[in-house]
């Protein structure tokens, strides 16, 4: 229940981050999206509801132990905890966003959708505050939080809405070209932010990389990067060959591509909640006291394990063979764009992640 209520709230964020942002863009300059508001009052109301899961279970898990009631604990948690304040100015805030969405203004004044934009980025940042990066380094660890997860709203909220909510056809077909020209540089500017932040964020959850994978939340990483690859090859192709496909194929139309970006993105969110919901390994050894191996981990691993292992890489001829089919299958997706076959193009893009992962998981030792 807590993955999914982890993956819808970063849903939610990203469809709010993505349709404000378009509000606020001249028309002449994105296709016919059409956001149904009732959509975006319903994100904004979820938030603090799926926001509230984690400290739900953490008020029952206290309160056994501690022998306290149920809102005994709840009221210190809200009071006292980092998390719990947070929830409370959360739940505040998207109680103002919804009030802001439902005004019949908001449809008709170009100023609204930028309150109800500065709002949402007010409530990621109380999402990095109640982080654990800035529980253990308060500032840099808020600040690089937020910065990491309101680059890929921003950029995965824009590519979600646009493909899902998007004319197909009509007048609005003519401004992809002029669409595509402002979002691919920021779609770039987004990813080197996301990226950056989130090397910096390792340094504080993960420090010894490599070792994690032993874990569960090492290996939940691991697949999360990995499911870049193909969200990325989807970026390259939907943001630098459209003008080459269209002048091949006048009929070509990218919104289909964009759909198939957008669920590799939903896929790599899946991993991130996962994540959200593990212990953070800044000590693998110490961690491997207390918590189990990666089934996963000790299913492909050809050693015998040990708390004690300390993962080096070592090519084999089958990580190199699986290294080099990942390549393959990786310009096998750029071909598929050539060729117009956005949902070849999908299952490709993840059997190309899924060879990187088997490379890198044969190359341990």
């Amino acid at each position: 229940m807590i993955y999914i209520s982890e993956g819808l709230l970063y849903v939610c964020f990203a469809i709010l981050i993505g349709a404000l942002t378009l509000r606020i863009v001249p028309e002449k300059l994105q296709p016919a999206v059409q956001v149904p508001n009732g959509l975006l009052l319903a994100c904004a109301a979820a938030i603090p509801v799926l926001s509230y899961v984690p400290i739900h279970q953490l008020a029952r898990l206290f309160a056994k132990d501690f022998e306290l009631s149920y809102f005994a604990m709840l009221k210190s948690i809200l009071l006292d905890v980092k998390a719990g304040k947070a929830w409370l100015w959360t739940a505040l805030g998207a109680a103002g966003l919804a009030v802001l969405l439902s005004a019949k203004s908001f449809r008709n004044d170009r100023h609204m959708p930028k309150v109800a934009l500065f709002v949402t980025m007010l409530l990621i940042v109380w999402l990095g505050y109640a982080s654990h990066a800035s529980s253990l380094s308060a500032l840099k660890g808020l600040v690089v939080h937020t910065a990491h997860f309101f680059a890929f709203s921003l950029w995965i909220g824009i590519l979600f809405v646009t493909a899902w909510f998007s004319r197909s056809a009509g007048k609005s077909a003519d401004n992809w070209p002029a669409f595509l020209k402002w979002f691919s540089p920021l779609a770039i500017i987004c990813v080197v932010v996301t990226l950056l932040a989130g090397f910096t964020l390792m340094t504080f959850t993960t420090p010894e990389y490599v070792n994690a994978w032993m874990l569960p939340y090492g290996q939940a990483l691991l697949i999360k990067h990995l499911l870049i690859l193909p969200l990325l090859l989807f970026a390259y192709t939907n943001g630098f060959m459209y003008k080459s496909a269209v002048a091949a194929n006048p009929d070509f139309h990218p919104v289909k591509w964009l759909r198939i970006e957008s669920i590799a993105a939903v896929l790599m969110l899946g991993a991130t909640a996962f994540m959200g919901q593990q212990t953070p390994p800044h000590t693998v050894k110490d961690t491997l006291q207390t918590e189990s191996p990666s089934p996963l981990f000790t299913w492909l691993y050809k050693g015998s394990f040990s708390p004690d292992l300390d993962l080096r890489f070592t090519l084999h001829m089958e990580s190199i063979l699986m290294l080099a089919a990942a390549l393959l299958v990786a310009v096998a997706v750029v071909w598929t764009y050539r060729l117009n076959r956005p949902w070849t193009a999908l299952p490709l893009g993840l059997l190309a992640a899924g060879f990187t992962y088997l490379g890198l998981m044969f190359s341990i030792s």
